[in-house]
């Protein structure tokens, strides 16, 4: 609870200074997207401070960063997780709802590891469009900047941007065009970020029509246990590979 209300009082200066002021940035003021940001909700805040204390732990190898899909692997996800992530000494950093602007401001107030950790798998921006506010090409310049505040802080880490999963069951569906054009985006920006590679695994999801099943993902947005199992395997390589 101390913790919280520290977090809490910290979030009122960010609020008073403005958040480029208070993290040393220069934000795009037409971008949210890219303009760090948190959320005025406890149990946000109380999440924080435990992901803190984990990753003041000395074995953290693997970040799986995201938003509720990743976050789910702490509940539908669970069993998927203990066999392919938790022996890889993973820490989850997805928190339900959050769009890049957030994971930015977690990321600014994450301790600094002495021990870079080996690898990071990032897969955010679906809350930034559809539902959101923001357009495709606003939303890739945040996950984009998120690539590049995880190099800076880790260089040698190996950064794994996953394109967003598919939305809706139908293809013609305006959320899967919008996450179409959102990942269609992305392999030019971050193709300069030294140690960040990106894998669209989306298609897995779907079958030949582009259908998204309710077995795969029954409320068409997030990964049933199937869906976790589909998404595990389909990296498994690339861990392997960042990992060793």
């Amino acid at each position: 609870m101390v913790l919280y209300r520290a977090f809490y009082f910290l979030t009122v200066v960010l609020l008073l200074v403005g958040p480029g002021d208070a993290v040393g940035q220069d934000p795009e003021p037409d971008n949210p997207a890219v303009t760090p940001q948190p959320r005025l909700e406890e149990w946000w805040f109380e999440r924080h401070a435990k992901k803190i204390g984990e990753f003041k732990k000395e074995n953290v190898d693997l970040l799986m960063v995201g938003d509720s899909i990743t976050h789910n692997f702490e509940s539908v996800g669970k069993q998927v997780w203990e066999k392919s992530f938790a022996p890889r000494n993973a820490i989850n950093l997805g928190f339900g709802g959050d769009r890049t602007n957030h994971v930015l401001w977690r990321l600014d107030h994450l301790p600094k590891r002495k021990q870079s950790p080996k690898a990071a798998v990032v897969m955010i921006g679906t809350n930034n469009i559809c539902w959101g506010s923001d357009q495709p090409r606003e939303a890739a310049l945040g996950v984009q900047a998120i690539a590049k505040k995880l190099h800076m802080d880790y260089p040698d880490m190996k950064i794994l941007v996953l394109g967003v999963f598919p939305r809706r069951r139908k293809l013609d569906h305006p959320h899967r065009k919008q996450v179409m054009e959102l990942n269609a985006a992305l392999p030019g920006l971050l193709k300069t970020i030294p140690n960040v590679s990106f894998k669209d695994i989306g298609d897995q999801f779907l079958d030949e029509n582009g259908f998204l099943s309710e077995e795969m993902m029954p409320d068409t947005t997030h990964p049933s246990e199937k869906g976790h199992q589909v998404w595990a395997a389909a990296i498994e390589a690339d861990l392997k590979e960042m990992l060793k």
